[in-house]
């Protein structure tokens, strides 16, 4: 698997542009506060540098399995000419994923420990925006 650093850099800013955006107080930061039972104060990291430089840490991890299930083995050209190197393709794997890993791994939880359906949407939503953007990014951009 060859790895597009420009698209890779893409994905992980996108990512965590989405995450500054959704989690805004006037986007779904009071909605997930209220889901949580806590303030909006209480959103904010206690330490800063550690949590946006940790994020940044965990969304490369994450961005490089999304890169290697989306343009890895069997991911190239057919010889009939059809191409996986669209946003589309990239959207197909992102709504795989949403079904097969983000439902399954947020809504037992939910489920178990009584998080309610806005907690579970919450999640769902931004999760799977974040696998659109990075595997549509990832999947157009090799």
């Amino acid at each position: 698997m060859e790895i597009n650093w420009l698209a890779f850099a893409a994905a992980v800013v996108a990512q965590i542009v989405i995450g500054f955006v959704w989690f805004h107080p006037s986007v779904m930061g009071s909605v997930y506060a209220k889901a949580r039972g806590i303030s909006i104060e209480e959103l904010k990291p206690k330490n800063p540098g550690l949590t946006y430089g940790l994020t940044i840490l965990m969304t490369l991890l994450f961005t490089l399995f999304l890169m290697a299930n989306v343009t890895g083995p069997g991911q190239d050209a057919t010889p009939d000419g059809h191409s996986y190197h669209t946003f589309g393709h990239g959207l197909v794997h992102a709504m795989i994923f949403l079904f097969m890993v983000l439902i399954p791994v947020f809504g037992t939880p939910a489920l178990f420990e009584n998080k309610g359906r806005n907690w579970f949407l919450i999640h769902i939503g931004y999760w799977g925006l974040r696998a659109v953007a990075a595997f549509g990014i990832l999947s157009m951009w090799r």
